[in-house]
């Protein structure tokens, strides 16, 4: 079917200039849809003025054209979008205004056209093919996008600060806030604060809600979320520097400066290397695998001698189940975790200093205490006295280059 032949049978219905224009979106470039469609309803309106006859096409069609030789009628609603293009100019207004508090720089387009739309430009696919066309929703996102740049001078993106959504079953426009992310590396001074707030209330506050703290004030989100390159136990500290991404939700204020504000965070967690983020390196920090090196105080249960230490130099391949006391929560499975380092520092006979270099995920007071039986080989099964880690610090976050 040539353009001209499937034109015909478009404009047997009446169609606007973007509707028919979108037909032959894919044809020639360096112009609007509806642009193509002027160029293409004046072709026609050619033909049917020469011949004199409108041949089966609704009349309303040329009624801009200025027909001499067919008389043409007064022009229709577009029976595809039902006049949308139209009020194109209302949902940018609308659109604008919804985000007039809101602090952005980039913005993105989203429409839910109605099922009547939806229907009527299947249905003229089936009679005419897709070849060259374009589905109308890309088009009133890029129209759309165009006109609220003009009237906001904000610039139209794929990663827009906020996305407006446009109903056109209801003619609604709403408007909802992409989230600011924000790089770092937290250490933690303290022990007895978790890394994320507890549902149940039973910790007072986490590294979480002390770093998001002052973001939360400056952006005026709503809510906020950590993800962490891994978690330290609570009662351990972090003094090594963990990777993190705090993702901040409904974030009215974008334009902060983020070390400024650190320096606002309790004393006890650090923060440093502070920059924006996004949400793919929320996805990278999540699949992050890092050795981590521990320090250990470790008590015996009876006493040993300086030289059994030399024993724990064997620790390296590990099998650990899943710790009894984290099995409320996580399957029972058989993990297989490597050590990659071992240092002792004996200090009596029943204390010692461990330090352990290990894979993620290996289980440090269990790699010390067996857990009965459940990891092996341990600490206490070499020494053949039951251990007992007393304190537990990261001092090491490897990151792999």
């Amino acid at each position: 079917m040539d353009v001209m032949e499937k034109a015909r049978k478009i404009l047997k219905q009446p169609v606007c200039d973007n509707c028919l224009g979108r037909q032959f979106s894919r044809l020639l470039s360096g112009y609007t849809n509806e642009e193509r469609g002027k160029t293409i309803r004046n072709a026609m309106a050619m033909e049917v003025d020469a011949s004199s006859s409108l041949n089966e096409l609704d009349a309303s069609n040329f009624a801009p054209c200025g027909l001499r030789n067919v008389k043409a009628r007064e022009a229709k609603e577009c029976s595809i979008c039902r006049g949308v293009f139209a009020r194109l100019g209302s949902y940018a207004k609308a659109a604008v205004t919804k985000a007039k508090r809101i602090e952005y720089s980039t913005f993105l387009v989203g429409t839910r056209p109605s099922s009547q739309v939806l229907y009527s430009e299947e249905a003229l696919w089936e009679s005419t093919g897709i070849d060259f066309c374009e589905p109308i929703k890309g088009e009133i996102n890029r129209e759309t996008g165009k006109l609220i740049e003009k009237l906001s001078g904000k610039k139209f993106s794929p990663k827009g600060d906020v996305i407006f959504l446009i109903d056109m079953e209801s003619g609604r426009v709403s408007v909802s806030i992409a989230p600011v992310f924000i790089y770092g590396e937290y250490q933690k001074l303290k022990r007895g604060i978790p890394q994320t707030k507890w549902p149940s209330g039973k910790y007072k506050t986490s590294v979480e809600q002390i770093i998001a703290k002052p973001y939360m004030a400056a952006t005026r989100s709503k809510a906020h979320k950590l993800h962490g390159a891994g978690r330290e136990d609570i009662d351990a500290r972090c003094l090594a520097w963990r990777p993190f991404v705090l993702e901040l939700l409904d974030a009215k204020k974008r334009n902060i400066d983020v070390n400024k504000l650190a320096k606002r965070i309790g004393k006890e967690v650090r923060v440093r290397n502070l920059r924006f983020s996004d949400i793919a390196e929320v996805r990278a920090i999540k699949e992050m695998r890092l050795d981590k090196t521990y320090r250990a105080k470790v008590k015996c249960d009876k006493p040993i001698k300086r030289a059994a230490l030399k024993k724990l130099s064997v620790l390296s391949a590990i099998s650990q189940k899943t710790p009894k006391r984290v099995l409320h929560r996580r399957a029972d499975l058989l993990r297989r975790r490597a050590v990659k380092s071992v240092k002792t520092r004996f200090i009596n006979s029943r204390t010692f200093e461990l330090i352990v270099r290990g894979e993620s995920g290996l289980y440090i007071k269990e790699l010390i205490s067996g857990d009965d039986g459940r990891t092996k080989p341990s600490v206490s099964e070499l020494l053949g006295v039951p251990c007992r880690c007393t304190e537990l610090d990261v001092i090491g976050v490897h990151m792999k280059k």
